[in-house]
């Protein structure tokens, strides 16, 4: 009995160990949380090692939130 796990919570995974934060909302700003350009270079790359998805520094930019960026990720 495997919890199904939404790319919502893989990506909050993911934030909240490079942060070293727990728990993240879905709506709190990566910048807000202490997030830089070094942190959220290394989220893309987790994101892309584990999650197979590409997304770059601008989305952060445009979409700080863990809901911006699943949106993005759902327009493909």
């Amino acid at each position: 009995m495997g919890s199904v796990t939404t790319l919502t919570d893989q990506v909050r995974e993911i934030w909240e160990e490079v942060l070293g934060i727990s728990p993240i909302g879905d709506h709190d700003d990566v910048f807000d949380l202490g997030g830089h350009s070094l942190t959220i270079t290394q989220i893309i790359v987790r994101m892309r090692k584990r999650l197979g998805v590409e997304v770059e520094l601008d989305d952060f930019f445009d979409n700080p939130t863990i809901a911006g960026i699943v949106e993005i990720l759902g327009d493909d």
